[in-house]
């Protein structure tokens, strides 16, 4: 009988030393798990931020290129009203002359 019991002894040493082993096994797995997992969000997360500079320029570079059109056309627009308040004016003008030489 203690033949026995100091055989189940020995098996459950030698089951608690394989669970404590693979205990520390699974530790080290996991801890470069999650290294690699981290360096890979690190990774992903420089890609994103890259990415959104990119579109950030060029959304910067489009609203740029808007401003500028829209204030060419203004003035074009301008010139286009001043011109023809120019012409108006003059017919206005001359038509006042004429008046004017005919009263007397």
């Amino acid at each position: 009988m203690r033949a026995g019991l100091t055989e189940s002894v020995q098996l459950m040493e030698q089951r608690e030393m394989n669970t404590n082993l693979e205990y520390e096994q699974l530790t080290v797995a996991s801890s470069a798990l999650r290294e690699e997992l981290h360096t890979e969000l690190e990774r992903m997360l420089n890609d994103i931020i890259k990415f959104k500079v990119h579109i950030q320029g060029s959304l910067e570079g489009y609203e740029e290129f808007v401003a500028q059109e829209v204030e060419r056309e203004c003035e074009e627009q301008e010139r286009e009203e001043m011109g023809a308040d120019d012409e108006k004016y003059g017919e206005d003008v001359e038509a006042k002359v004429e008046e004017m030489d005919l009263d007397e």
